[in-house]
Parts: C-alpha cells; structure tokens; sequence
C-alpha cells in the first residue's frame, strides 16, 4: 500500500544544504521531468540503496543541485517531480516492500518564483522489533515553559492557562503546587511507520506500553529542573541521561538569564547536539520578542 502524506507547508528560504554525499541515506535531485522508463529504473535502484543506508529511510532534496545549492523549480515542475518520486516508490512497492513519501517542507528557491522540497521516504513492511530512540534533554531558566512544552507534546492536549500541561508529567505534590520541576522526569512519544503520534490514539491518556507497542521510532523527553536550588539534579540527567539532544527552552518574555547561560554551558562541554525553542511568544512585546531572538 502506497501512502503519501504531507505535512503543513510554511514557505521559507532553502539554505544553501552543501555537497552532496555519494553515501548516506541523503539524495540531491534538481527535477525529474519527461523521465523514461531506463532513468525510472536507474533511480529506483538509487532510492533503494539511499533506504538501506538509511535503515529503511530516505531524504530527498528537490530543486537542489549536487552541490548543495538551492536553485529551485517551477511549481509545475515540483508536481511532476514529486509524481515521479511516488513512481519510484511504486515500483520498489512491487517487491512486497510498502513504501511511503511525506512532503516535509517546500521552500524557496534562489531562482524567481521557484521552489525546494525536502521529502521523507520510509519503507513500511520492515518489521519495528528493533525501535529507533531518541532521547532529548529539555533545559532552560526556571518558568520558561519546559513542563508545559513536554506536557502538551505527549499528552495532544493544549495547556488551559493554568499549569493542566505540566501537571500531568509532575511526579511530586510540591512540585504541583509550586509549579517547578525538582526531579528528572521523562516522558516518551512515539511515531508509527506512517508518521502518526501513537501517544494520540485514544480519548483515555495511554500508556507507556501502549505507545511504544504501536510505534516505530521513540522520542524520549528528559525534563529537567530550571531552578539554580536544582541545579546538581538538572546535572545529573544530563551527564546520566545517555542523550542525543538538548532542547534549550527561552521564554521570549524573560530572555537569556543566568541559568539559561548555565544549562547551554553544561550542554556545551557535554558536546551535546543543541538546539533553541522561544516560548512565550504571545505575551512578549515585539520589540523583546526580536531583541530575545
């Protein structure tokens, strides 16, 4: 079964994604128009070996050359490109491999009125015994919205305004009533083959069980404590953690405090993969809002 999905599309510059590697699960194509049969051939063997370094997972690049710079494609271009990509997929599906594309972004390219696509490819009929993980850990200066954040992701629930996201991931009674994590916490979402939240898959809250059994790829949450009382703690889950990633939450409203400086400090003499989500954005003025960014 061939299934193709794409996401929201929020039209930005694509950056300049440098050379190409000849290995690795990541291909450049500039277009895939008037393709014969032969080309369809040769480069579904090509989509075949970028899957197998990829354990089962491809990116593709359209409207970029192999030098890595973003020149674009016309829109009708990109639909005739991306229809042969769904070609491409088909005739690997024929061996009893389902295959699926998912159109991640489509930007802009540097030629006028042109377009760039990154596209996701997974082969679905891979059996998941073996789950890939991630494990990110969520720093940040104390209030910055990290509870809430993590809260919201697993649960599918917005926050009431109240502090209802980050109460349901608090482990300890005074930390529901302060408001402020103490502890290191975690909190896991998982994503089917397809894509799809597992965490989501029913009204009830599910389990952890639930998740991971119905998911292909697992998204560990580390929440760690914002306040500097805490600080040994936020310490220990990050050394003692065995993390992929760091999310450093700002709140757009407070800026770059002391801890904030800290918590970046230890990730980056850790040599922890970083990166920064502003939050509180709806209640910073516009002026803080662009100086925090």
């Amino acid at each position: 079964m061939l299934e193709t999905k794409t996401s929201d599309k929020t039209i930005t510059k694509c950056p300049h994604l440098g050379r190409e590697n000849d290995e690795g699960h990541v291909e450049y194509k500039w277009k895939l128009c008037s393709v014969d049969d032969d080309r369809i051939d040769h480069l579904s063997t090509q989509l075949n070996f970028r899957l197998h370094e990829g354990g089962n997972e491809a990116i593709y690049h359209l409207g970029v050359s192999d030098d890595g710079t973003p020149t674009g494609i016309t829109k009708e271009e990109m639909t005739e490109t991306l229809n042969t990509l769904e070609l491409m997929c088909q005739l690997i599906s024929k061996n009893g491999d389902s295959v699926a594309k998912s159109v991640l972004r489509i930007s802009e390219g540097q030629e006028k009125e042109s377009q760039c696509a990154k596209v996701l490819i997974r082969r679905l009929s891979v059996q998941n015994d073996d789950k890939k993980e991630v494990r990110v850990a969520v720093i940040g200066n104390v209030d910055s919205g990290k509870s809430t954040l993590i809260g919201v992701l697993t649960k599918g629930k917005n926050d009431n305004g109240r502090g209802s996201a980050r109460t349901s991931i608090f482990r300890h009674r005074h930390e529901i009533e302060s408001g402020r994590t103490s502890s290191v916490s975690q909190q896991i979402m998982g994503f089917s083959q397809t894509g799809e939240v597992t965490n989501y898959k029913s009204l009830r809250p599910s389990s952890d069980q639930e998740i991971v059994s119905e998911a292909s790829k697992v998204i560990t949450f580390l929440d760690l404590a914002g306040h500097e009382a805490y600080l040994k703690t936020t310490v220990f889950g990050m050394v003692g953690g065995m993390i992929d990633y760091g999310m450093l939450l700002l709140g757009a409203n407070m800026g770059v405090q002391r801890m904030t400086r800290e918590h970046l400090g230890i990730a980056l003499a850790l040599n922890v993969p970083l990166f920064v989500v502003v939050t509180k954005v709806d209640i910073a003025p516009d002026h803080i809002l662009k100086q925090v960014r």
